[in-house]
């Protein structure tokens, strides 16, 4: 006889990597249900949904609804949402993670993704709730809870972009560092009438390949000085995003600068049109030393300089 043996070799596992797993957990704990959807879709779907890239046809599809490649995971989910609400679910939560697929130059090429889905109300019904429908920040901080779980958060932006699938003015294309890596927003009124959908339908879809790596968490000393605060309002032009003045005040402020705050925004009397006030908090700090008020006073007056220089901005009344 012979005693079969076989080497099983324990394969190495990087202690930053972020598995698919720790992220579906993440949207699991926060009320999504996970799908597992066709890779084949309807041609005609496609089109409306994600034109900008070239799909990949089949040779033999199984029938003409399912004729090319997916070259996005929003045409599967929106036909599973679709499938419940016809059946009476009203409140909605997916997320699914596969492969896209697309041609360029001849090439075919393929990408993990994660997309999620949400419509119906905010909360499930209660006889205190209010019932009231999800809106794009909802969605946002579903997305922002997956990007805490990497480490750098602050890495990730959403700059305000149009995309055939997604309503005009409520769509933000996403982006780690300057590279473009999904996109946001509320589902086209098209394409929820050609869904018949409801209207407060919202859709994401990452690169799996920009979240896949964390940044390990480092010890830091708790200072023994205290913290100061500084509220800040200052009105700028209703067009301005408050990531644009975040960044600013980040970046003027410098290491003393421990933690921002946005704590209002407000337009209305006292305000001209066109304009608004949005109100920081900024947590000061130091490690070494306590914070005089000449080091307060001169990081305020460096903050408020720079956003009237950069953006026009002006302290409120």
């Amino acid at each position: 006889s012979v005693v079969l043996q076989g080497a099983l070799d324990v394969q190495p596992h990087a202690e930053c990597e972020i598995t698919m797993e720790d992220l579906s957990n993440v949207l699991v704990s926060r009320g999504y249900q996970e799908a597992v959807t066709y890779s084949f879709v309807d041609p005609d779907l496609q089109e409306k949904i994600n034109p900008q890239l070239s799909p990949v046809p089949l040779a033999n599809p199984i029938s003409s609804e399912m004729a090319e490649m997916r070259t996005s995971l929003w045409p599967g989910l929106l036909t599973a949402v679709q499938h419940n609400l016809r059946r009476q679910k009203s409140r909605l939560r997916f997320f699914e993670h596969g492969l896209r697929f697309y041609s360029r130059e001849g090439e075919i090429h393929q990408e993990m993704m994660l997309a999620g889905v949400i419509t119906g109300s905010r909360l499930p019904e209660h006889w205190d709730g209010k019932g009231d429908a999800v809106d794009f920040f909802d969605l946002k901080g579903d997305v922002q809870a997956l990007f805490s779980l990497t480490g750098h958060a602050r890495d990730f932006s959403f700059a305000a972009a149009e995309h055939p699938a997604l309503h005009p003015g409520q769509s933000a294309q996403i982006r780690c560092g300057d590279r473009p890596v999904g996109w946001i927003g509320r589902v086209h009124p098209q394409l929820v009438d050609h869904l018949d959908l409801n209207p407060d339908s919202l859709v994401f879809e990452l690169e799996y390949v920009a979240l896949a790596t964390g940044q390990l968490a480092e010890f830091k000393p708790i200072s023994r000085f205290p913290s100061i605060r500084r509220d800040l309002a200052v009105v700028v032009d209703d067009t301005l995003s408050a990531a644009d003045l975040q960044a600013a005040v980040q970046q003027t402020a410098g290491d003393l600068l421990q933690e921002l705050r946005i704590f209002d925004i407000y337009r209305g009397k006292g305000i001209e049109t066109g304009r608004k006030s949005i109100a920081f908090g900024l947590i000061l700090q130091d490690y070494s030393r306590t914070l005089t008020e000449q080091d307060i006073e001169g990081v305020v007056t460096q903050v408020t300089d720079q956003l009237g220089k950069e953006f026009g901005a002006t302290l409120r009344d």
